[in-house]
């Protein structure tokens, strides 16, 4: 689809993006007394602006008084962890990265929404709509490994800015070289040395990398597609393993052939390298999507094609980014839980999904008119059929193993300083014992 045309579409849906809204939104505005204020917050994130700004609008046409809080993503945690546990918080709703749900919950502080369904003070919309990985991996606490979902969990958060992973790649200059989008890690690798020799200008692969979270993101984007897991279901650690090394091996490959390398590369780093037309392929969050539409930004969107992550000895992709939940010491539960009813709704994800918001929802991604606006979406339908909720250990001791252990020692590795086999050996024992302190062995193991 060519710019010109995608943005008279979009134009177009905007025009009648609100009017289906409006009378939902009216009716909860009618319950709510005009001196009280809604409070949300958000992540300072480029994707959360076009959320920021379609709230905005959305208060604006219903006569609500809304205030919006962004921060850092990385320092969210640490002010909600603070003023959720007051007796009572100031925010009717927030933005929590799914990785901190099991967390959250275990320190009581947010509202158990399969609980509000069954007295009545919560409708969720569909809930059978939502894409199934997203609805698991952002608000299931208590089932399978304490955050997947089983017969016993519950749900305490909604998809709402939830991703998985896509490949992106420049169709332009992959059609100049008759080049195929790589079905596999076999041809992704092969690729690498000839983009670097044909099109030396460009950077083969935009990659995290930096120390840090960063690069375990990306290492477990390549771990999990050649069928790794971090924990077994007995939490005995499986970092070293064959597929940790091939993570690795595959991360070396992409440094060793970007200009500069790849190990101070943020996630902005390698959206902006790839929409600012610096990069010849993406594999990375679906978030690009919505990246590579940003008409001022964005140099190469009609220059760019979608395939699924390629498969290693499994198709996988992550599933992560944020979801949106109820704080129990929000300031009138029932007010919020009426706000997350309308926010979430089919109407309100498709009105959203209009502006170039990314669908969390069937319905939405298999929607004849929007996918006329978001070819996208075919691809990322198929994607989410490989999303692994379990992509990645949502528990307490997640963080230090994600940040101090894994993210030091991939990064030595993918350095040269010390061998593949060398890091998984010690992140190995580094998180056994972490495990074991935090009492997940009844005995050392």
């Amino acid at each position: 689809m060519t710019q010109r045309k995608r943005r008279q579409l979009l134009l177009g849906a905007q025009a009648l993006a609100y009017i289906p809204l409006i009378t939902s939104l009216a009716a909860f505005a009618n319950t709510t007394q005009k001196k009280q204020v809604i409070r949300v917050m958000l992540p300072a994130n480029p994707y959360f602006e076009l959320i920021k700004q379609f709230l905005i609008k959305l208060s604006t046409n219903a006569g609500i008084s809304l205030e919006i809080d962004t921060l850092p993503y990385l320092e969210m945690r640490n002010t909600q962890l603070i003023e959720l546990q007051k007796k009572q918080g100031k925010y009717d709703l927030i933005f929590i990265l799914t990785s901190w749900k099991a967390e959250y919950v275990a320190l009581n502080l947010l509202s158990n929404l399969d609980a509000a369904q069954k007295n009545g003070s919560l409708k969720i919309d569909a809930i059978s709509d939502f894409v199934p990985a997203y609805l698991t991996v952002a608000g299931k606490v208590g089932g399978e490994r304490g955050y997947l979902d089983g017969p016993q969990a519950n749900l305490y958060a909604l998809p709402l800015g939830t991703d998985t992973s896509i490949l992106g790649y420049r169709s332009d200059i992959f059609q100049k070289h008759n080049w195929k989008a790589p079905l596999n890690y076999d041809e992704l690798l092969a690729l690498l040395p000839l983009i670097r020799l044909h099109e030396p200008g460009l950077i083969p692969l935009a990659s995290r990398g930096a120390r840090g979270h960063q690069i375990t993101h990306a290492w477990l984007l390549h771990f999990n597609a050649y069928g790794g897991e971090v924990f077994d279901k007995n939490w005995q650690v499986k970092v070293n393993s064959s597929a940790g090394v091939k993570a690795i091996e595959v991360l070396k490959a992409i440094h060793i052939n970007t200009a500069g390398g790849i190990l101070k590369n943020t996630f902005p780093d390698v959206g902006n390298a790839f929409i600012s037309g610096n990069a010849a392929m993406y594999l990375d969050s679906s978030f690009i999507f919505n990246i590579v539409n940003d008409t001022v930004k964005s140099v190469v969107q009609d220059k760019v094609a979608y395939a699924l992550h390629p498969k290693g000895t499994i198709y996988s992709s992550e599933t992560g980014g944020f979801a949106i939940a109820v704080p129990k010491n929000a300031p009138s539960l029932k007010r919020s839980l009426e706000l997350l009813s309308v926010l979430t709704s089919r109407v309100q994800e498709k009105t959203f999904a209009r502006i170039g918001g990314i669908p969390v929802r069937s319905s939405t991604l298999h929607d004849p008119e929007l996918k006329k606006i978001f070819p996208e979406y075919e691809i990322l339908a198929k994607q989410l059929a490989y999303a692994n909720p379990n992509w990645r250990p949502v528990i307490p001791e997640w963080p230090i193993i994600n940040e101090d252990i894994l993210g030091n020692l991939l990064h030595d590795a993918v350095s040269g300083k010390i061998t593949a086999t060398q890091a998984l050996e010690q992140a190995q024992e580094k998180i056994r014992l972490v495990m074991q302190a935090s009492g997940r062995y009844k005995k050392r193991v």
